[in-house]
């Protein structure tokens, strides 16, 4: 983890075959994929800086609980370790308290070498008994095969071989092991009551036991102790102690919601181990939870005065942790500082975003930074570039200042153009290669492009809901047991929120989106599968594949097909442009108009290759396109078309098709998550998606 230490009843008719026709040759003819830039010489350009500066904001990978920011609500707006938790891990809540069970952390610095060890209390190596001052190294002989030495002390000039080719006991997965342990039942807060683990001139003390492991014939030092004292040396080292003195005493809250962070993280990492071969539990890293043992050099680092705020910190939450529906614990990441929003789920957070406004904290070094890199090195890295010329961020998430965390760069330079595509922390290769402090940022050295304004939802049949470009999540049904399937996606006029349908009609809110009723409780002669909303935003309409449509909220009834049998199943509907009509389209592409929802013709009576999926008005409402799910494309009225998917290898079926916001452009998705972009459509790596997918809307 990263962290404070330095860290979305009408007249049927038929087109001429004519007009379907040049459609159909069309859509072959230009069924091209996402455009992807060439790469662009740049020669003639004046060449970058020679110092590239980077403005940016906030210190880690951004998924949950930022550290500052818990500091900045408890300290400046007097938030409840509750109302901080709440607000990083929206989708969690509390629930049953874990037990104070022994857990065993990697002492990772210890790897591969004899474990040297004493104390000021008499202990015991795998039944060899060590008077107090004595010291003991212990060694790995073979598969499990263990040796134990004797020395007066730690320096290692006059070891005695006191035990071999002792047995191991069998541990976690079967990795053998021997322990050493103090000989008192409680060792209290007294440093001369521990183990002492010896490292040069260091001794550094450690609760509970010491087990040396071998796993493949290597050795690993795990600290076994129970969870609660485990987090003293957790907590303070995560977020600082003073902390708690903070706004007078407010902080305390920011440590406690870092103790139920630390504690639930830890346990929920145990559980994944366990199961995965590990010998340990955790490790005493950032790649874990960062752990530094109860004293060093006779100094404490877990108790006493420093850590009173702390450790009263753990004590307060004692067994808290957050858990999903699914009563799951929750792997609950924290970071030094999100920068003012934490990132989403579909950027590898288990969490919604949600904005951060404690992260403007007086104290945080990190919620705004700027650092200058030698363009040399950039060419360095990309040698293929040439001389840089400039750097374009031209992929954001869409979440806050700047348009939010990068997710795409070109470096341009004089002999061609390096494009980098991610869309999380761990994928930006530009940030790790050059070690910057955050996925936040911007280079003012170069023009920006405008803002982003468009954003897309993807919904899955799970209930899961991903945003990409200025979309925000605001929340989904995926960690709740659905009665039946999501089958579309909706959102709202101001973009700040979405509808899911299921195909029994139940829908489900978020953001500012409204229920306005649903089916859920209705027995349906055939299942719901499509939504669109009305033009206000206060109701909304929903079709069955046989049909029949609902209305909600102020949405009006203006027909449908329900009762006249139909050749080929209803498969969406969109609104007219004036709100005061529909249109449903059919599998063959046969449509039906309702209101004042003119008809510019359909592809019912042909033959087509696949079956029509979804469709789209054009933005004047004189128009409207479908797509098929081979990716084929068919325009009707005045819809331009900009390409399609037909003959082309998609990568799985497609299932949606959807208008950006200017109406110039659309995107072609499929089942698998991938999408498909024309016209002014950006281009989002919406792949993480994975399978599942089943209908898109767009921000307009």
């Amino acid at each position: 983890m990263l962290r404070f230490t330095d860290e979305l009843i009408a007249a049927m008719a038929r087109t001429s075959a004519v007009f379907v026709s040049l459609t159909l040759i069309l859509s072959a003819l230009a069924g091209i994929g996402s455009s992807s830039a060439g790469a662009q010489s740049a020669s003639a350009a004046a060449v970058a800086p020679d110092q590239i500066v980077i403005e940016g904001k906030g210190f880690g990978h951004g998924r949950g609980l930022g550290q500052y920011g818990a500091l900045g609500y408890a300290v400046d707006d007097g938030w409840t370790y509750e109302q901080i938790l709440d607000q990083y891990y929206g989708n969690t809540t509390f629930g049953e308290i874990v037990a104070d069970e022994d857990i065993k952390v990697h002492l990772t610095a210890l790897n591969r070498t004899p474990l040297r060890i004493t104390a000021n209390t008499p202990f015991s190596v795998a039944g060899v008994e060590f008077a107090a001052g004595e010291a003991a190294r212990i060694r790995l002989e073979g598969v499990d095969r263990f040796a134990v030495d004797r020395g007066p002390d730690c320096a290692g000039a006059d070891w005695a071989a006191a035990a071999s080719g002792i047995d191991g006991t069998e541990g976690q997965n079967g990795h053998p092991f021997i322990e050493a342990v103090v000989g008192l039942a409680e060792q209290g807060d007294d440093l001369n009551q521990m183990l002492q683990v010896c490292t040069g001139d260091d001794k550094r003390a450690y609760r509970g036991a010491l087990r040396f492991v071998e796993i493949g014939n290597e050795s690993f030092v795990l600290n076994r102790l129970p969870l609660e004292q485990y987090l003293r040396g957790v907590v303070p080292r995560e977020s600082p102690s003073w902390w708690g003195t903070r706004g007078e005493g407010r902080g305390l809250e920011a440590l406690k919601a870092q103790a139920v962070a630390a504690r639930s993280y830890s346990m929920a990492q145990a559980a994944s181990r366990r199961v995965s071969g590990y010998a340990s539990d955790t490790c005493d890293t950032q790649s874990c939870q960062v752990y530094g043992g109860a004293g060093l050099n006779g100094l404490p680092l877990d108790h006493g005065p420093a850590q009173a705020t702390t450790n009263a910190a753990v004590l307060a939450t004692a067994g808290q942790v957050r858990r999903h529906t699914d009563s799951s614990i929750a792997l609950t990441e924290f970071a030094s500082s999100t920068g003012g929003w934490t990132a989403d789920l579909n950027e590898g957070s288990a969490f919604p975003a949600a904005e951060d406004a404690g992260d403007d904290v007086s104290l945080n070094p990190n919620h705004n930074w700027s650092v200058a890199i030698d363009r040399s090195r950039i060419e360095e890295i990309w040698p293929s570039l040439g001389t840089l010329v400039r750097i374009d961020v031209t992929h954001r998430n869409g979440l806050g200042e700047l348009g939010g965390r990068v997710r795409g760069l070109d470096l341009v330079g004089t002999a061609s153009t390096v494009q980098l595509r991610f869309n999380s922390w761990g994928g930006d290769v530009f940030r790790r290669s050059l070690g910057l402090r955050s996925d936040w940022y911007h280079f003012p050295d170069f023009e920006s492009p405008e803002p982003q304004t468009q954003g897309l939802y993807l919904a899955k049949s799970d209930g899961t809901v991903l945003a990409f470009g200025r979309a925000i999540h605001y929340g989904d049904m995926s960690e709740y047991d659905l009665k039946e399937p999501i089958v579309g996606v909706a959102a709202t006029r101001s973009g700040r929120g979405y509808w899911l349908v299921a195909s029994d009609g139940g829908v489900f809110a978020f953001g500012d989106a409204t229920f306005w009723g649903s089916t859920g409780d209705i027995v349906l002669d055939q299942p719901i599968v499509g939504m669109t909303p009305t033009a206000s935003g206060n109701g909304y309409w929903l079709v069955a594949s046989d049909g029949g449509v609902f209305a909600f909220g102020d949405a009006a009834f203006h027909g449908s097909m329900g009762g006249v049998r139909l050749d080929k199943p209803v498969v969406g509907m969109s609104r007219a442009p004036s709100g005061l009509g529909y249109w449903l389209v059919a599998a063959d592409g046969g449509i039906f108009a309702f209101g004042d929802a003119p008809f510019h013709g359909s592809t019912g009576g042909m033959n087509l290759d696949q079956p029509i999926v979804s469709m789209i008005p054009s933005s004047s409402g004189q128009g409207y396109a479908f797509v098929a799910s081979d990716g084929g494309v068919f325009m009707f009225g005045d819809a331009r078309f900009l390409g399609s998917r037909a003959g082309r290898d998609n990568k799985g079926r497609v299932v949606a098709l959807a208008t950006s916001s200017t109406g110039d452009g659309y995107w072609i998705v499929t089942e698998t998550g991938r999408s498909f972009p024309f016209g002014d459509s950006p281009d989002y790596v919406t792949s993480v998606a994975g399978d599942g997918v089943v209908s898109v809307a767009s921000l307009r």
